[in-house]
């Protein structure tokens, strides 16, 4: 029975995406480190109770964030739930459905929406929707 040796080539690059993984988990680990190391002056002055409280009144020096990290998650999941059938439809409908004289004017629509930063959008919803609304 005839055994698989690696060629020196498939080693070498083992070894390289091997040796960049790990270089990522150590780049991940001081991201943490460093955010910990910068963030413990906040934590020893107003401690963990800052995620769990819902005042934030500067005068009297009391912070808490669970309103806006609800708030992040509540339009975080709204968003994807509005987005994901949306999309799924498109990506259905243009591979599957779409005729051919139809289908290259909307994928290029489509790809144009990608590219526009979602800032762009952002804006775009302060300024016209939320007067509609």
């Amino acid at each position: 029975m005839k055994r698989w040796r690696a060629r020196p080539d498939e080693l070498l690059f083992r070894a390289g995406t091997g040796v960049f993984a790990l270089l990522l988990i150590v780049l991940v680990a001081g991201i943490g480190v460093e955010l910990y190391r910068q963030s413990r002056l906040s934590i020893h002055e107003f401690g963990w109770k800052f995620w769990q409280t819902d005042v934030w009144d500067p005068v009297s020096g009391e912070f808490g964030a669970r309103p806006f990290i609800w708030g992040t998650l509540y339009s975080s999941v709204l968003a994807l739930v509005l987005a994901a059938p949306i999309a799924i439809g498109i990506a259905i409908f243009l591979s599957e459905l779409s005729p051919l004289w139809l289908r290259r004017p909307l994928v290029f629509l489509t790809e144009l929406l990608a590219a526009i930063p979602s800032i762009v959008y952002g804006l775009w919803g302060i300024f016209v929707l939320v007067p509609w609304i």
